[in-house]
């Protein structure tokens, strides 16, 4: 939803640390979408140089992940949501279309609150915002998100192809917004993919979630 400098700060982090540059295949392949920490590991993994099948890391996970975090601090101020993004929410605004929204980021929930009141989206209404929490995996936030409701009643969008394939298999009807076509595809037989959220139509979602 909104367009934050993940990739950026991971990229910075990697070049601080080990002087290799993180492109922007790596990132998506590897760290996008994914916990702080578990981002961090993945990001070691990738710049750590093997010598006679010895690791030689000169830094840990911990660190990379609060310098990505202050870099992230440094460079979120003004983010903005993507402009496919606010167009949606104006016509779930428009429509009184029930939503949720959810993230695995520690950051996402403030900053996506604050581009709502700078793209003057939803007024002073409060906005539901469910974040994974540290030790819970994704299909039981999807089944955290579905609540009481049948599942074939819920849409969901998610940019992870993960977690969109994840939700159809748990009888969501669920959609990956691709923009990025380095991106992979989700592969679930009842996926839909997005290259932007003007191709999502609220009719479709007169009684979902997303």
């Amino acid at each position: 939803m909104i367009d934050t400098p993940h990739f950026e700060a991971w990229r910075n982090a990697a070049l601080e640390f080990s002087g290799q540059q993180l492109t922007s295949q790596q990132y998506i392949e590897h760290i996008a979408g994914r916990p702080r920490m578990e981002g961090a590991s993945r990001l070691l993994a990738l710049t750590t140089r093997h010598a006679g099948g010895a690791t030689s890391a000169r830094f840990s996970a911990d660190e990379l992940a609060a310098y990505k975090q202050e870099e992230f601090q440094r460079l979120s101020p003004g983010t903005e949501l993507f402009e496919d993004s606010l167009r949606l929410l104006q016509r779930i605004e428009a429509s009184a279309q029930p939503v949720m929204f959810y993230t695995a980021s520690l950051n996402a929930p403030q900053l996506f609150e604050a581009a709502l009141k700078r793209a003057n989206v939803w007024g002073q209404a409060p906005v539901s915002i469910t974040r994974q929490a540290p030790h819970q995996t994704r299909d039981k936030l999807v089944q955290q998100l579905i609540g009481d409701h049948a599942p074939q009643d819920v849409h969901l969008i998610d940019d992870s192809p993960y977690a969109t394939d994840l939700a159809c298999g748990l009888g969501v009807r669920a959609w990956q917004i691709r923009r990025d076509p380095l991106e992979p595809k989700a592969s679930h037989p009842r996926a839909s993919i997005l290259s932007s959220l003007d191709e999502f139509t609220l009719a479709h979602s007169s009684q979902g979630r997303n």
